[in-house]
């Protein structure tokens, strides 16, 4: 014999009618509350509970749908195209023998990251010089930054690269000073350097 607890019994004649536990049908008064279900009463009943489901998936779609929406990742904008190696001044220092270039990479430095310099050496009359002692030093002119000063390499056809650092944001100069055929000269460039 099928005993069924008194609340599977009273939550199967809510919905249905029908006693899911035992197979029976009931239409008459219900032994936990006493109420007489009639047919009508229980379609009405398993109609409000169609129209609770359907509100309650409702509400829960809609929530899930603004939560998406808040959630959604964020599109950051396209990254800037790298600035190139620009040549920042071409001067001829007064007593120089030489004509000096000087090009950065990054073409606007900051400090605290490696900048590749690049000079390019000319004599007056504009026919490049091979085979040069080449210095770069970069200062600070409105404070001591102590002493940040290399040697360029030759790249060729004029052309002598290094690597180097700025310590702090601001304004500097690159002094270059060459030697070459007994030759001296020494040109400063005004760099500012970003944070």
């Amino acid at each position: 014999m099928c005993r069924p607890s008194v609340s599977e019994r009273y939550i199967s004649r809510l919905v249905s009618g029908h006693d899911f536990s035992c197979g029976k049908t009931s239409y008459g008064q219900d032994d936990v509350s006493g109420h007489d279900f009639s047919r009508a009463e229980r379609i009405s009943k398993l109609d409000g509970l169609q129209l609770l489901t359907r509100t309650s998936l409702s509400c829960l779609l809609v929530f899930t749908l603004v939560l998406a929406a808040g959630c959604k990742k964020k599109e950051s904008p396209p990254p800037k195209p790298r600035e190139k190696s620009a040549i920042i001044a071409t001067q001829v220092a007064p007593g120089s023998a030489f004509i000096m270039s000087l090009a950065m990479d990054p073409a606007r430095p900051k400090f605290g990251r490696k900048t590749n310099f690049r000079v390019t050496i000319k004599q007056n009359l504009g026919s490049p010089v091979d085979n040069a002692q080449v210095e770069l030093s970069l200062v600070m002119p409105l404070m001591d930054m102590g002493k940040n000063q290399f040697a360029l390499k030759p790249a060729g056809n004029g052309k002598y690269e290094g690597a180097g650092e700025f310590s702090m944001a601001g304004e500097w100069e690159v002094a270059i000073a060459a030697r070459a055929e007994g030759k001296t000269g020494k040109t400063t460039f005004s760099v500012n350097v970003g944070e």
